[in-house]
């Protein structure tokens, strides 16, 4: 027994199928005709432009209740603060190129323009962080000021080294001499203000890598594993402040420079503080793991949750070895 469409020519199909399209007899398209079509047409349009004036009402309403400089949650009150883990920043260094990459390998004879070894890759690299961070920031305070603006305290102060050593763009940052400087600097958290000093861990420990009194936060890089620390010779610190280059630490000093209060009038206008380290002899040919750690009484040193540190990889070439594995 067939059905009736397995009856039907495929003539027929097609003929039935232009039918629906377009019916002579009824002067309908697709099944409407023009007066039911546009009553679809006016309902969809208002439909739409009332769920799009919803859509824009409840985001002016999120607008306006949002603060305009600031996250709405910050330091105890935000994610950041758990009961063993207080609230405690995290370390950055630059440069860095590739932000999925904390390798810092140079090739001393690479000239490649494009070449992910040429000393110049990491120059360019600082310099755009420097004039993106504080160049720029110099401008977006003066702009401020002249419209009447009232920046927060010590936001529109420059931050400037003034003895940063070879840690120069006239220098090259020492990467054309295999001596690189590395800018670390502190994370931004809203409202946090460090205290200068140790944690009772670092106190029970005993090992101060920063002899002497402390003037602000200090940071301390070293090889992270012992082979590291066999590999990573002599370093010196350039912080904000010091005339002469620090071989123990670089300090980041607190006055004027905290606490971070957010944007203003949704600028940031903040110079962030950083310090300078420069690696003078590091081991040619050798991938050297570094960990550059902050100490302050209320900075908690935790490497499971990256708390109080960074760390970043160098590797000098002067050999013909095989770049690519790395």
């Amino acid at each position: 027994m067939t059905s009736a469409d397995d009856s039907l020519t495929c003539g027929d199909k097609l003929r039935s199928l232009g039918q629906f399209i377009y019916n002579h007899e009824r002067k309908e398209v697709l099944g409407r005709d023009g007066e039911r079509w546009g009553k679809v047409a006016v309902f969809y349009f208002f439909f739409y432009v009332g769920l799009a004036g919803f859509f824009c009402a409840m985001l002016a309403v999120f607008m306006a209740v949002s603060p305009k400089d600031h996250p709405r949650y910050y330091t105890t009150s935000s994610r950041m603060q758990t009961r063993s883990n207080p609230v405690s920043p995290g370390l950055g260094f630059r440069p860095q190129p590739y932000t999925d990459n904390y390798l810092i390998g140079i090739d001393l004879k690479d000239t490649e323009i494009n070449s992910k070894w040429n000393p110049q890759l990491y120059t360019k690299s600082l310099k755009q962080y420097l004039t993106v961070t504080h160049s720029q920031n110099r401008n977006k305070t003066k702009n401020n000021a002249m419209s009447g603006y009232q920046s927060h305290e010590g936001y529109s102060t420059p931050f400037n080294i003034d003895t940063p050593g070879d840690c120069t763009p006239e220098k090259n940052y020492g990467y054309n001499d295999g001596k690189p400087c590395v800018l670390v600097k502190m994370n931004k958290i809203v409202n946090w203000i460090p205290e200068v000093g140790r944690t009772n861990e670092d106190n029970k420990e005993g090992k101060d890598p920063c002899p002497g009194p402390a003037e602000g936060i200090q940071i301390n890089c070293h090889g992270e594993y012992p082979a590291d620390q066999d590999s990573i010779g002599n370093l010196t610190y350039h912080s904000e402040g010091d005339k002469e280059g620090n071989s123990n630490c670089g300090t980041i000093r607190i006055s004027q420079r905290f606490p971070y209060r957010g944007k203003s009038n949704r600028l940031d206008i903040y110079h962030q503080p950083y310090i300078w380290v420069q690696f003078l002899t590091p081991k040619p040919n050798v991938l050297i793991n570094v960990l550059c750690r902050a100490y302050g009484a209320n900075i908690y040193y935790d490497k499971k949750q990256l708390r109080g540190l960074t760390r970043f990889q160098i590797y000098i070439k002067t050999l013909s070895t095989d770049k690519t594995s790395l």
